[in-house]
């Protein structure tokens, strides 16, 4: 037996070595016969066909032409297509003789006259690989092969596959068969894939209106159609234009005169195709459908990469079945309409996910169609105090019982990390002793700054991390994360889903948008599995949600009431520029960021006011949610007692005393945070909001003994960054 298998071992080798060397023998000939290159390029070129062929891959399904897949929402409504617009594709004689010659000029050439695969060119490719220099080296046959089995992974295994489904191709089409079915399925950027929508995209005409210039200007995009971006680096897409109208005239498709015509004529692309957040631009849900794009790459049942998976949602004909809301999808846009839709107004961006399934609802970034990108998911701004609650857990878990006082006096200098770090509250409001709800509930900045010196920057990263934030936000992690600070934000599809880890009693679920994918013949080629975690335990959760109730019946984010039980959490960074609200109830998390897209601009005198996290972003919450929510039964969030927990006093509570004296200055300069300084919270005046009864026994409330800071003012710029004038 064992002589057996080493028999079949060999024999299924022996085909990759005879065509591996073949093929280098191949290329050596073409190498070392100069004179007569091409001719021997043909012959060698046959002789691999004619040995590659009797071991080619099954084909099947090739004339399946390219087709943008059918996005559904979860009730089963169209929502728009992964992929340009569905058309008949174009036959190769509908085209102008100096398209087709265009593509051949850029890519292939010598198509009419190899076999499938041409030696020449990949000694080229070798010699230019050996300068550093681009590889190339694929004929047009080749590069079909690779789009629809092979996938773009370099090496010389893909290569040599390649090359067998290569020979097949030849075996059994023309090479017209094969040119039209390569100018209809093609990547040009921008989404389109093929010449029909590529001329419409770049140049706004159709396929037989492209002049000469126009045509090279396509088929030059065709090495690099993300890289080659005539609106970012037109001169680099001028040059490419014109190396291949060269090629062109090299190969008598151009007379002189033409050439000369069309080297000094423009670029002329129009203008830059709306919805630059991407694809399904139009559809009822463009975010959301972008969003499908991104996932459907990270899906391995569709290709060996990600470009390969990406390609193959875009074009493979799909149904792809989601999670999206359309209901809830028509409530975010007529919301954000409604508070911020005047002219120059901030953007509103919106997310929702269902606790305990991490299902995406509702994915809204903003009523710019023209955004280059998707603030909902892949906006990452500063989350202000409506980080607040990570923190608040992370204090449950270090064992700091929520009803122990701080003082609430602003400034405050504490010393965290080993360095000093100034604190204010929002417009300096201070009650002197309070307990921990009642700064939450009125998000009071000096006291979380005290419960981040007791629980420390990594146990508050852990906590955000399980609940669903990214690692790569909160690291390093440092004592600015107790206000918001982090290095580079969150987006608001994170804080629902953070938030929702509240809602679901602890339960954290990776937020997804597509659920099953149907190939053309109704088939199932992925489904989606549950991917959740008991991230906290479900009474700590509970804590947590009746805290952040309170912030909406009675704190900071009454505008976000909606009638039924709901939490929440408001937030706004420094300089008004990124305010939020962050809630839930049971069935719906929820977040919602008004900003600007191109950064941090302060939000000042918007229609009268500063834009606080309690101001428009809780009303459209507010709105947004009573809306979605219409038809569903209410129900009350899980809420737990501090006494569940069973936590005790301690007496490592009392805080340090102030780093600078009554009569110095000190000043430290140590840039933590270069980009976001320092985060801020608004809270509403004292006399209207009353400090929350806690239902227990006097005696069972520890308390700290704090000493009084002194009266300071401030300029904070990190936590290890300080500049203090303190007097009595």
């Amino acid at each position: 037996m064992e002589r057996t298998r080493i028999v079949w071992d060999r024999v299924k080798t022996w085909p990759w070595a005879a065509i591996g060397g073949g093929f280098v023998v191949c290329v050596l000939l073409v190498a070392l016969v100069p004179p007569l290159r091409q001719a021997v390029a043909n012959v060698a070129s046959r002789a691999i066909l004619v040995v590659a062929s009797p071991f080619a891959p099954d084909i099947k399904g090739f004339e399946d032409l390219p087709d943008a897949s059918r996005v559904v929402a979860r009730d089963g409504a169209d929502v728009g297509l992964l992929g340009t617009e569905r058309r008949d594709p174009l036959r190769l004689d509908q085209l102008p003789p100096h398209v087709i010659r265009a593509v051949l000029a850029a890519e292939d050439a010598d198509f009419y006259s190899h076999s499938g695969v041409d030696p020449s060119a990949v000694f080229r490719a070798m010699v230019n690989s050996a300068r550093g220099q681009s590889q190339g080296g694929s004929t047009i046959t080749q590069q079909l092969a690779k789009l629809n089995y092979v996938g773009s992974n370099r090496t010389f295994a893909r290569k040599f596959r390649e090359v067998l489904y290569a020979s097949k191709l030849e075996g059994k089409y023309s090479k017209d068969e094969l040119l039209e079915r390569y100018v209809n399925q093609v990547y040009f950027g921008e989404g389109a894939y093929g010449i029909a929508f590529a001329s419409q995209a770049f140049f706004g005409v159709a396929p037989t209106e492209l002049t000469a210039a126009q045509a090279a200007t396509l088929a030059g995009k065709i090495r690099s159609p993300n890289g080659l971006d005539p609106w970012k680096d037109p001169g680099t897409v001028q040059s490419r234009r014109d190396q291949v109208l060269r090629n062109m005239g090299h190969h008598h498709w151009l007379t002189g005169a033409e050439l000369e015509s069309a080297l000094s004529s423009p670029l002329g692309v129009g203008p830059k195709p709306a919805g630059g957040r991407g694809v399904g631009a139009a559809s009822k849900a463009p975010d959301f459908v972008a969003y499908v794009g991104r996932e459907a790459a990270g899906i391995e049942a569709l290709g060996s990469s990600a470009d390969a998976r990406r390609k193959q949602a875009f074009t493979g004909g799909y149904t792809i079945e989601t999670t999206v809301d359309l209901k809830a999808t028509d409530a975010a846009v007529e919301s954000a309409k409604a508070i911020l839709g005047a002219p120059g107004d901030p953007t509103t961006a919106i997310a929702s996910v269902q606790p305990g399934d991490g299902a995406i609802r509702v994915l809204f970034g903003g009523l710019d169609p023209n955004l280059e990108f998707d603030p909902a998911s892949q906006g990452r701004r500063q989350p202000g105090s409506s980080f607040k609650p990570y923190v608040y857990l992370a204090m449950l878990k270090a064992g700091i019982d929520p009803r122990t006082e701080f003082d609430s006096s602003s400034p405050q200098t504490l010393r965290c990390n080993g360095a000093p770090w100034t604190v204010n509250n929002f417009e300096g409001e201070g009650r002197g002793m309070i307990d921990v709800d009642e700064a939450l509930t009125r998000s009071v900045n000096v006291v979380f700054a005290q419960i981040m010196t007791k629980v420390g920057p990594t146990a508050v990263r852990d906590v955000a991390e399980k609940a669903g934030i990214s690692k790569a936000e909160l690291t390093p992690a440092e004592c600015a994360m107790a206000l918001g600070g982090l290095r580079e934000g969150v987006s608001p599809l994170e804080q629902a889903s953070g938030f929702a880890t509240f809602a679901a009693k602890g339960v954290a679920a990776q937020p997804y948008a597509i659920v099953r994918i149907k190939d053309r013949r109704g088939s199932v080629v992925y489904e989606r599995k549950p991917k959740t975690t008991q991230a906290f335990g479900d009474k700590e959760a509970g804590v947590v949600n009746a805290a952040l109730q309170r912030v909406v019946e009675g704190g900071t984010g009454t505008a976000a009431a909606i009638g039924r039980p709901v939490a929440g959490k408001t937030g706004t960074s420094e300089n008004f520029g990124n305010a939020w609200f962050v809630g839930y109830t049971p069935q719906l998390s929820t977040a919602v960021w008004v900003g600007r897209p191109e950064g941090d601009v302060p939000m000042r005198n918007v229609h009268g006011i500063n834009v606080t996290g309690g101001s428009f972003p809780a009303r459209i919450f507010s709105r947004y949610m009573k809306a979605a929510l219409a038809g569903v039964p209410a129900q009350n969030l899980y809420t737990a007692s501090v006494d569940e927990l069973g936590l005790k006093p301690s007496v490592s509570l009392v805080m340090p005393a102030p780093v600078v004296d009554s009569t110095t200055t000190t000043t430290s300069t140590v840039p933590e945070y270069p980009r976001f300084p320092t985060t801020t919270q608004t809270t509403l005046p004292p006399a209207t909001v009353p400090r929350p009864t806690v239902p227990v026994p006097t005696t069972a409330r520890p308390t700290t003994t704090v000493a009084p800071q002194p009266t300071t003012t401030t300029s904070t710029v990190a936590p290890s960054t300080t500049t203090t004038t303190t007097t009595k």
